[in-house]
């Protein structure tokens, strides 16, 4: 509890603190020197979340691009050796081993996302980019030199770039924590690049055609690329991680020392006004459930005495993670995301064969190349999706993305190739929704004290899920002769079943709403105010690698 009141003592202090007095040109001197200062650590800044993006839309979501690489690979005639007709181009057994190559790597990409979050709050973000940059290049140059016949690593190739990608981008998200007043912006466009990162392959498959390029020519450019972009990052996040860190002086004088007393209510440190927005920023920081529970086992003089004597913070940040994973809501966004994960993988691996059954070898699998130029697309979604999370809550949010899902189903099942191009546009918004609604709902519901390993724990169980989709395109194929409706019907049925869950979700964030507001009247706070953005030096804490001062307690008085 110590370490963990570090920074409501610094806030206390510095409200509680006088202003030094000094001379108009030393204080002049010493604006210019901090504004100097300031700028100098705005640009590293900048320039460290500019390249963080830039490694977003690289390599974050490479392997989602699978349609051109799929198209290449087959043109190469990789593993159509496996087929009994010699002279066949294409069969069943090539079909299914081409299809693991995604089925493992999409798999490999959510489950990581546990242990690279353990990993992240251990040791940082330059250490998890470093690794990320081993992993990563590892994966382009074996894709480079992989041959089904010589030298079979395909399968291994693919999961190494799903595992550095995944690395790149839970590394990515402390990033938005250097520059909070753009924390939203930042978030939703590392979402998105996530999918946009999908257009590479296209890209690479372009050249190919058009200077025809090999595909061990394509990758090893693209290694060095990587090499150039990961070696930039980890210099940045050398210069940029202490900022996380927002160390507070340690000393052992009476000033920074916070000292308890049971007489709170003629002693607080904190007015009412100041305790109001602790309150909000608390809500933003520790999330809706963990007030919820710091308030259940309380009368409501107590919660506000608590909030006033500075303590409340130590209090919240006992609601431990074993704790959350018991609650229904993390069992709603559990639900909710496997589910939603296992649609959209079962999508996209099973794109080709859908169009191709459509009638798009007819048209040289135009609409093929016209998905995976539209799936990149995400980011048009941005405004729409910070509109609807922001300004209208998680729940309707959660229905509108559920309701975006449903009806891309719905024209997937319509067999009109040309209707297709709208299916790509609608899935392509329903997929950016998903994961900015799903980080979003983490976020405000348990807070950003355990949100990597939450995040972490949703996406590698959602991953074990995602493992059906293998199993699904192989039946369609053995049984019902490659027909993919029987999926798309079951699929339809699965996130129609998420509405009424998401009704008993509604229900219970309805509830703490009201709580939370009445909270605010006991501060005389106005229902119109909106929430504090939660402060820079909080945000990110996680690490044991990043110190915390020492606050000393006592029980005799306040200062």
């Amino acid at each position: 509890r110590i370490h963990q009141t570090q920074y409501l003592a610094g806030r206390i202090l510095e409200v509680a603190r006088p202003a030094p007095r000094t001379a108009s040109n030393d204080g002049d001197n010493s604006d210019d020197v901090r504004r100097m200062s300031l700028l100098h650590v705005e640009t590293q800044r900048i320039a460290l979340v500019v390249l963080v993006l830039v490694s977003d839309l690289f390599f974050t979501g490479l392997v989602f691009g699978w349609a051109p690489l799929l198209l290449m690979l087959k043109e190469e005639r990789q593993y159509l050796e496996l087929c009994d007709d010699p002279a066949a181009t294409r069969c069943l057994a090539q079909e299914n081993r081409l299809n693991l190559m995604f089925a493992l790597a999409s798999v490999a990409a959510n489950a990581g996302a546990l242990p690279v979050g353990v990993l992240l709050d251990w040791c940082g973000p330059k250490v998890a980019i470093g690794i990320a940059a081993v992993v990563e290049i590892s994966g382009l140059v074996l894709l480079a030199l992989a041959d089904s016949q010589t030298f079979d690593v395909f399968v291994p190739a693919y999961v190494l770039l799903a595992l550095g990608g995944c690395i790149t981008m839970m590394a990515s998200y402390p990033a938005s924590f250097l520059i909070m007043q753009h924390q939203t912006a930042i978030l939703a466009a590392i979402s998105c690049l996530f999918d946009g990162s999908s257009v590479n392959f296209l890209a690479l498959y372009a050249i190919h055609i058009t200077f025809n390029a090999s595909r061990m020519q394509l990758f090893l450019a693209y290694t060095a690329l990587a090499v150039l972009v990961y070696s930039s990052l980890f210099v940045l996040w050398h210069w940029n991680e202490p900022a996380l860190r927002n160390p507070t002086p340690t000393t052992d004088s009476e000033e920074t020392t916070l000292l308890l007393h049971k007489n709170i209510a003629k002693n607080s440190p904190v007015n009412d006004k100041d305790a109001k927005k602790l309150v909000k920023e608390y809500y933003l920081q520790y999330g809706s459930l963990g007030e919820q529970e710091f308030t259940a086992q309380r009368t409501a003089d107590e919660v506000r005495e608590l909030y006033r004597s500075g303590v409340a913070e130590a209090q919240l940040t006992e609601f431990p993670v074993k704790q959350q994973v018991m609650t229904f809501e993390f069992a709603y966004i559990l639900i909710f995301a496997a589910s939603q994960v296992l649609r959209t993988t079962v999508y996209i691996g099973t794109t080709n064969k859908l169009l191709e059954n459509y009638g798009d070898a007819d048209r040289q699998y135009l609409y093929t190349k016209v998905f995976s130029v539209v799936l990149p697309l995400g980011f048009v979604f941005v405004p729409a999706i910070d509109y609807v999370v922001e300004r209208r809550g998680l729940t309707l949010s959660l229905i509108f993305t559920n309701a975006i899902g449903v009806l891309y189903n719905v024209l997937v099942l319509v067999p009109v190739l040309p209707l297709q191009a709208l299916t790509f546009l609608v899935f392509t918004g329903f997929r950016a929704f998903l994961y900015a609604v799903m980080s979003a709902f983490t976020a405000k519901t348990f807070g950003l004290k355990n949100l990597g390993t939450l995040v972490g724990m949703i996406f590698s169980i959602s991953s074990v899920v995602g493992l059906l989709e293998y199993p699904a395109v192989y039946i369609s194929n053995q049984w019902y002769g490659g027909d993919l409706s029987v999926i798309y019907w079951i699929s339809l049925f699965v996130c129609i079943a998420l509405f009424p869950l998401t009704e008993c979700h509604r229900q219970r964030e309805r509830e703490r709403e009201r709580q939370h507001k009445a909270l605010l009247r006991r501060f005389g706070s106005t229902l119109k105010s909106p929430p504090t953005t939660a402060s820079q030096g909080l945000s990110y804490r996680r690490s044991p690698c990043m110190t915390s001062p020492n606050i000393k307690f006592s029980a005799n008085h306040y200062p």
